[in-house]
């Protein structure tokens, strides 16, 4: 390490933001957090011994007091990167308070002023990335009055309303996936050299792209007997001057299987969603990772999910990735551990940076001291797996002894498929009513655009009407009608009185008259139809000039079967 070359890392979670710079032998005196797995993990890792704190702690309401950021070592860097659940793009996030993340930020930046303004001050870099978005809440500039710094400037001769640093100009958005990693990570990426209060930005290192497979396919396959890997040495499959025996690999080797009622509702958002765009499933490997999500759901749409490597079909037949694959998609060496629980480890490597993005900021302040950017240095972690008090590697199949269950009144909304931006959807509930009337069920039709939606309840009359509208106009009608009666006939027990139960008990989707496999069964006979395109005008009926017969051939199926 080049003790010269110090670096404080501002909310450390998994380290990748100072990874690579410690790779660049960068010396990290001191990591900050108020998240205990992430300082356990710092800890282990780097054979240290720091606390939990609270960048608040430096942050005064007296304007004099900097005490707190005086207990700080003299750096020549500071880096942080804040949560970012807050700034997150996601509809029910984009809408939470910001306030405490905002003063996080002003917290943060209050450190920065003291360490760049001090007399004889050491620092000559610092950066602070988070999602883009955030940059819509940093100011341009920050005043020292701004950071409740007003006495504390006066005392080195320079004004409350002096400039103390420049945020919004010194930034960019970088892609991860640009600087060599296998996953697409924006980041909303501000940061100074000091001296001259401009902002340099790293030079892109890959125009080729690097996808999950270069990735996944080198590391071994999770359902690896154990008898097998001591027989063979593993070199990481993002650095490969990095070697370790398999018995060495961590948080690998274990069954990360998925339940049907899980994979079946990631399939569900990811390729028939109401308005958004179709995505791979299971994951498409020969393109760049998606952003690693925060939570280790199997549930939503930015799940990331794999075929199994057991050879099971139906309800055991996809995965989650394991620790030490997301750990690699996110560029940390294979020899890196991680502490506490399954979701801690994963929360942790879902909020670090990705080291090579962090590698391209570290390299051009190497550049502007003059130093060469050296080949990455490893830590030997071999010996530290036996500290972690919890272990993932089991080398065995999992039991199936805990099936997942759906929560009793579980909401349902749902559609065989979308066309010109138009949905019809089967529903347990109406969204001005929270209450969920068991015996009732609605069809609803969904109008979408990117600033919202229209809808209409598919109330009786109005199903007469398109029924009626479909029988007089539409000759392939009748074709139809017959073939879904032959379907529908062939159905027993449909009563949708008994919908919420069999939706919420058959969680294997076994059951014909399951709600879910109605719809699937709709679209197919749907698709069948030459017709389902064509545009068609019901005049007033509905309040779009022309819509999709196929659409109305939903209205007419569920209609059907729910009254």
């Amino acid at each position: 390490m080049n003790d010269k070359l110090t670096v404080i890392d501002f909310f450390c979670w998994a380290w990748g933001f100072s990874e690579w710079f410690r790779q660049q032998w960068f010396k990290i005196v001191q990591w900050i957090d108020y998240w205990q797995p992430a300082i356990t993990t710092h800890n282990l890792n780097h054979w240290l011994n720091d606390c939990i704190k609270s960048v608040l702690d430096f942050w005064s309401e007296d304007s004099w007091d900097v005490s707190e950021i005086e207990k700080l070592e003299d750096t020549l860097c500071i880096i942080w990167s804040p949560p970012c659940v807050s700034f997150s793009s996601s509809n029910k996030s984009w809408k939470a308070d910001k306030t405490h993340w905002i003063k996080l930020i002003e917290a943060f930046l209050r450190t920065i002023a003291v360490k760049k303004h001090k007399p004889n001050s050491k620092l000559k870099a610092w950066y602070m990335e988070n999602v883009p978005n955030s940059q819509k809440f940093v100011e341009e500039e920050y005043s020292f009055e701004k950071l409740n710094l007003s006495e504390w400037a006066k005392n080195i001769w320079l004004s409350p309303s002096d400039t103390a640093l420049v945020v919004r100009n010194n930034w960019d958005v970088l892609d991860s996936w640009d600087y060599w990693a296998p996953q697409s990570r924006k980041r909303f990426v501000s940061w100074e050299w000091c001296e001259t209060w401009e902002f340099i930005n790293p030079v892109k290192t890959h125009e080729k792209h690097v996808t999950c497979w270069d990735v996944i396919r080198k590391l071994p396959k999770p359902n690896s007997a154990k008898k097998d890997i001591f027989k063979n040495t593993f070199t990481d499959p993002n650095y490969i001057n990095l070697t370790i025996n398999w018995s060495e690999l961590t948080d690998h080797f274990y069954d990360t299987w998925l339940y049907i009622i899980e994979w079946a509702d990631a399939q569900y958002l990811k390729q028939n969603h109401s308005f958004m765009w179709k995505m791979s499933f299971p994951e498409n490997e020969d393109k760049p990772c998606r952003t690693i999500m925060a939570t280790r759901s199997a549930k939503t749409r930015e799940s990331l999910i794999y075929k199994s490597e057991y050879n099971r079909k139906w309800d055991w037949e996809y995965r989650l990735p394991t620790i030490r694959e997301i750990s690699s998609l996110m560029w940390f060496p294979i020899n890196y551990q991680f502490t506490w629980s399954e979701w801690s480890k994963w929360r942790q490597i879902w909020n670090a940076v990705s080291p090579h993005l962090s590698s391209a900021l570290a390299k051009e302040i190497r550049n502007r001291l003059g130093i060469r950017p050296i080949e990455p240095d490893f830590l030997d972690l071999k010996d530290l797996y036996e500290k972690v008090e919890i272990k993932l590697n089991t080398f065995e199949e999992a039991k199936f002894d805990k099936p997942k269950k759906r929560n009793t009144n579980s909401k349902f909304r749902k559609h065989p498929y979308k066309s010109w931006n138009i949905t019809v959807e089967l529903m347990n509930y109406i969204e001005s009513n929270s209450e969920i009337p068991w015996d009732k069920w609605y069809v609803q039709m969904y109008f979408w655009t990117w600033l919202g939606f229209n809808q209409i309840v598919i109330n009786r009359e109005l199903y007469i009407a398109i029924k009626t509208y479909l029988e007089t106009n539409i000759k392939e009608f009748n074709s139809f009608k017959i073939d879904f009666n032959k379907y529908y006939d062939s159905i027993e027990n449909i009563d949708t009185k008994e919908f919420q139960q069999v939706y919420e008990l058959d969680i294997k989707l076994e059951k014909q008259n399951n709600p879910i496999n109605l719809l699937k069964q709709i679209w197919k006979l749907i698709q069948k139809r030459k017709e389902k395109d064509d545009l068609i005008s019901i005049g007033n009926l509905i309040p779009k000039n022309e819509v999709p017969l196929g659409q109305l051939y939903i209205i007419f199926c569920l209609w059907s079967i729910i009254y």
